[in-house]
């Protein structure tokens, strides 16, 4: 049943690449999504690919579009969702004072994208020589190989989505490593996988789209099967394609449209003091994109929410915390429950310094 819509069309904002087939994969999901929900989709990227946000957003005012959702295609709300996306529509803000813009949330640790990464592994192993020596999924670890962020708590959804991923299934572990900027590697995480006395290590890339982070990923997995020729390494694909993206997307429109899209500012570094991110209270508004600055101070809205960032709010936010606990609960030999793996886990120690560009508070805003 087509969902009653109250926007003329969806505006799609993706990272953008500087391969090809990424933003090919981008512009093929778009297509895939304005199926879906019967409304009319205009892709746009936020940099390295045109159109552009601002070139997205004039071609839906060209075609007649007087209220516009803007749907972020980012799996966390890291700085693209938090500054540079809302900066640019408050610049169209100035520049289209009669059209209506609202800012919807990126996927997030979505029950669908947990499904995809399930599915991932399985066809992983599925595609093993039927000649090769049977590894049980109790001596096989997994690891999510994640972009990385300089915002702390786009890495925790990480960690949630490997917990959600564990809870249920018969795996060794789940473990996570990051491609670029935050720690563990993806290296360090196969180098834990290990230690932990596994037999079979699966890779799976927690990213959207093809790009030279799955190449990043591909090649790191090489060189650890190198190191190690005695465990079985396997290496999934990206979560597009696959209808759960698709559902997980559109859900997060549908948000918009029944006013019901909410975040929460609970472990946002930009609100609360964070050991190691204290420098970034209450730090203002910018985008590396954009020259323009909006203080944390000034009044923006959320969706259909209205906040302050360094005053009340006036919006409710969603407290589905994620667990913070960052084992995932393997089950080891010398632990009471079920154990599974040789050794305790201590967890890789994160520097608390993770340099990064210069972010901000969220600012989402209805224009």
């Amino acid at each position: 049943m087509t969902h009653p819509t109250s926007f003329d069309r969806l505006l799609l904002v993706g990272h953008g690449s500087p391969q090809a087939e990424g933003n090919t994969e981008f512009l093929q999901f778009a297509v895939q999504l304005s199926d879906a929900l019967k409304i009319e989709v205009q892709p746009c990227f936020l940099e390295l690919a045109t159109p552009t946000i601002p070139e997205g957003i004039r071609l839906c005012v060209a075609a007649g579009a007087e209220r516009i959702a803007v749907v972020p295609l980012f799996l966390g709300a890291a700085g693209h969702h938090k500054n540079d996306v809302p900066v640019m529509l408050a610049e169209a803000r100035e520049t289209y004072p009669t059209i209506t813009l609202k800012y919807g949330t990126p996927i997030g640790a979505h029950a669908q994208i947990v499904q995809i990464l399930a599915d991932r592994a399985a066809t992983a192993l599925a595609h093993r020589p039927s000649s090769d020596t049977p590894i049980p999924l109790s001596d096989t670890a997994v690891l999510l190989a994640a972009r990385g962020s300089s915002d702390p708590d786009s890495n925790a959804e990480v960690a949630k989505v490997a917990r959600l991923l564990y809870e249920g299934r018969d795996f060794a572990t789940v473990e996570i490593g990051f491609q670029k900027v935050a720690k563990p590697t993806i290296r360090d995480g196969i180098d834990r996988c290990v230690r932990l006395g596994a037999k079979r290590v699966i890779v799976l890339p927690y990213i959207l789209f093809s790009g030279f982070v799955l190449d990043d990923i591909a090649t790191t997995v090489h060189h650890a099967q190198q190191a190690y020729p005695d465990v079985d390494m396997l290496v999934g694909t990206p979560l597009f394609p696959h209808d759960g993206l698709v559902a997980a997307v559109a859900q997060r429109y549908r948000e918009l449209v029944e006013g019901t899209a909410t975040m929460t500012c609970d472990s946002c570094k930009y609100r609360h003091p964070m050991a190691g991110f204290e420098h970034d209270l209450g730090k203002p508004q910018m985008s590396h994109h954009h020259h323009h600055a909006h203080a944390h101070h000034a009044h923006h809205d959320h969706a259909h929410h209205d906040h302050t960032h360094h005053a009340h709010h006036d919006h409710t936010h969603a407290h589905h915390e994620p667990d913070h606990h960052h084992r995932h609960g393997p089950k080891l030999k010398h632990k009471p429950h079920g154990p599974k793996l040789k050794h305790k886990l201590h967890g890789p120690k994160l520097k608390h310094k993770l340099h990064g560009p210069h972010r901000a508070e969220r600012g989402d805003i209805t224009l």
